[in-house]
């Protein structure tokens, strides 16, 4: 007999249900399968260790009042047949010490009781309130559909099937997301960004009172007090000065998380990965406890790579679609919270050091991966709308703290990486003094500081004095309440410093030193938080699994059609030849070949890094680049990507030649034509 993984008991035809539950335990990596007790035996089963249930890993208990009781019985009735029904689930968890998550489903629109209904929900959670053994659902969110899609009337009445597919797609979906959370170790600590996150704008370049905290971002405040409220501790890691990031909060004393609900911040400009291990470092906690949220791609790509014992998820840009994915977010759940709870999550110890993650990328790899692409050009007409924002705002990495451009010429930065463009995000601003390139405005947006942009624009300004015949390179600079970055990063440098005026300095470097500079991130960077404790050895979280629940997954259709995906395509018919040859790459690097071109490469197995590879291959292959933003999704398919291939082809074909092919083919007679295209002519 194959391993049961879930047992199955209701008081109706629950068998519809077996394909959903079989598709979750596929999705969670989960063995076993799917068994039925016999119809609307949900007592005998319970109380018979020999049963399905007694035989489980897991036991599903769906019931309606209505099967239960009678109409005539009465909410008395309804009162002992929940006091017989926990106690039989009691029993039952006790003798097979598996998780049982008992779900009171709707009454029928024809023959139920909404008041049966109520009162059995009620008592049975009342019952198990805190248990951590036996869990209650009374319904079937946040999966729950539209009301009429919930019944189906005729499959009730002809085979007591009385919901439809939809909605024993949701009951399942809810069951499994229940036995989850009482399943699976939950993270402890939550570590959340600011910027693009907590709130809509940048808090150092829009001040405090610039960021919108809308209705959306206060829905993620409000997942964050419920979070606290269950004894999760509450961090902060944002790439700002602290004191911008404090006075968000006492402006907006309507937040339903206030500072003294942050167990700890890292708010500065070191990597995050860096601040998430000094973070564990202060709450003496493993980074596999810690759950870290951010929008940013990049800092997300950072902290996997640095950190991947951190469940590292990236939340969508938009705050109605972050909002949402927090509600799908299934490592956020508890099934039962206790005082003891709390207490014990605040005050947890772990007992043995940290172990060193075997492959763990460096931030150097992680830098040397990311495919930075710095365009210096001098600044036009079109960049005047975009400087002014940028001198205005930039305070972190503005070096002179300038707001005017008084320079002979002005350069814009436009950046670029393997997630996407930032447009432009650097200024400088420079005149010609002697031998010396005197730089009186160097600034750079925060959004891209601390990936070697900077370094980047000073390697310019020293090839640029350098074809100049200049010797020097000098950096305007006055120190600031806000610009400690920039300060860290004339540190650095190897230059001689020129006071001059009042508080301000010239930095000045040979010009070939400053055109030498490069972005370079040091062992001491790493080393820097020191040891962290962690209970296990640490082992890459399954980020991938759980953004894609929680943003492809949320909802009966979506679970429906996943199903129907899933089943296997034994054949591939009319693939082109880069679509084979995009499968063929595929099978080399996934867990799983595809056997579609409709499949998508993360549904696969595909990750951040084998995407890498797999762009290299394309290239050594096919001979054009795919730009990784185009990519970096969790649904680009075979076709998909194939399409993009085929277009970067057309694209990079030289003029010239594609010229003489038009060319030759006016040439051709319409006989000629239609022998080329007979497919039949290979």
């Amino acid at each position: 007999m194959n391993k049961i993984g879930l047992g199955v008991a209701a008081t109706f035809t629950a068998e519809p249900l077996g394909d959903a539950l079989r598709f979750w335990l596929a999705e969670l990596d989960v063995e076993g399968d799917v068994a039925f007790a016999p119809y609307d035996q949900v007592f005998p089963s319970l109380l018979d260790s020999r049963s399905v249930l007694g035989r489980a890993g897991a036991a599903v208990v769906l019931v309606r009042a209505e099967d239960l009781v009678t109409e005539e019985d009465g909410l008395d009735e309804v009162e002992a047949v929940a006091t017989d029904l926990a106690a039989a689930l009691r029993t039952s968890a006790r003798a097979s010490g598996t998780p049982h998550v008992i779900v009171v489903c709707p009454p029928s629109p024809e023959h139920g009781s909404s008041e049966a209904h109520e009162r059995l929900a009620s008592r049975l959670a009342q019952a198990f309130e805190g248990d951590r053994a036996v869990s209650v659902l009374t319904s079937a969110e946040p999966y729950e559909p539209a009301p009429e899609a919930v019944h189906d009337a005729f499959a009730d009445r002809t085979g007591n099937v009385p919901y439809t597919d939809r909605y024993f797609a949701a009951l399942a979906a809810a069951a499994a997301r229940r036995l989850h959370a009482m399943t699976t170790p939950r993270p402890k600590v939550v570590v959340v960004d600011c910027d693009g996150t907590l709130w809509d704008g940048v808090v150092g370049e829009d001040g405090p009172d610039g960021v919108v905290i809308g209705p959306e971002r206060m829905e993620i405040w409000r997942e964050l007090a419920r979070q606290v409220a269950a004894g999760r501790l509450l961090c902060l890691c944002s790439k700002n000065e602290e004191k911008d990031v404090r006075e968000v909060f006492v402006r907006h004393p309507e937040l339903p998380v206030g500072l003294d609900d942050v167990a700890a911040m890292r708010v500065g400009w070191e990597a995050k990965s860096q601040a998430l291990r000094s973070l564990a470092a202060e709450l003496d906690l493993g980074l596999d406890s810690f759950l870290f949220l951010d929008d940013s791609p990049v800092e997300c790509a950072e902290v996997r790579a640095g950190c991947p014992e951190v469940l590292t998820l990236q939340l969508p840009a938009g705050a109605a679609e972050a909002a949402d994915f927090l509600r799908h977010c299934w490592p956020l759940d508890l099934a039962a919270v206790t005082e003891a709870d709390r207490e014990r999550t605040r005050r947890y110890q772990e007992e043995r050091r940290r172990e060193q993650v075997r492959g763990e990328m460096s931030l150097a790899d992680f830098f040397a991966t990311l495919d930075l692409r710095v365009t210096i050009v001098p600044a036009g007409p079109e960049h005047e709308a975009r400087a002014a924002q940028l001198a205005e705002r930039t305070n972190q990495f503005n070096l002179s703290g300038a707001r005017r451009l008084d320079g002979d010429e002005k350069f814009v930065v436009d950046v670029r990486d393997r997630f996407g463009d930032y447009g432009i995000v650097g200024l400088t601003d420079v005149s010609t003094e002697g031998d010396t390139l005197r730089v009186g405005a160097f600034l750079l947006s925060c959004r891209a500081l601390g990936r070697g942009v900077e370094h980047g624009m000073l390697a310019h300004l020293g090839a640029l004095a350098r074809e100049r015949g200049l010797a020097r390179v000098a950096l305007a600079f006055r120190a600031a309440e806000r610009n400690q970055p920039a300060r860290d990063f004339l540190a650095a440098l190897p230059a001689t410093v020129e006071p001059y005026g009042e508080e301000a300095a010239w930095h000045v470097l040979d010009a070939g030193d400053a055109a030498a500079v490069v972005h370079s991130p040091g062992p001491a960077e790493e080393r820097a938080a020191g040891p962290v404790r962690t209970a296990e050895p640490a082992a890459p979280a399954g980020w991938a699994a759980v953004e894609r629940i929680a943003t492809r997954l949320t909802g009966a259709d979506a679970i429906l059609d996943a199903m129907r995906a899933a089943r296997p395509v034994t054949e591939v018919a009319g693939a082109s030849p880069v679509e084979a040859t995009v499968m063929r790459l595929w099978a080399e690097l996934l867990d799983v070949a595809p056997t579609s071109v409709s499949d998508r490469f993360f549904e696969l197995g595909g990750h951040s890094l084998r995407l890498v590879q797999f762009m290299a291959r394309v290239r050594a292959e096919f001979g054009v680049e795919l730009p990784f933003d185009t990519l970096y999704t969790t649904s680009f398919t075979v076709a998909e990507v194939a399409k993009a291939i085929e277009e970067r082809q057309f694209a990079d074909t030289d003029d010239e030649e594609l010229a003489g092919l038009l060319d030759e083919l006016a040439g051709l007679s319409d006989e000629e034509i239609d022998a080329l295209l007979d497919p039949g002519n290979g």
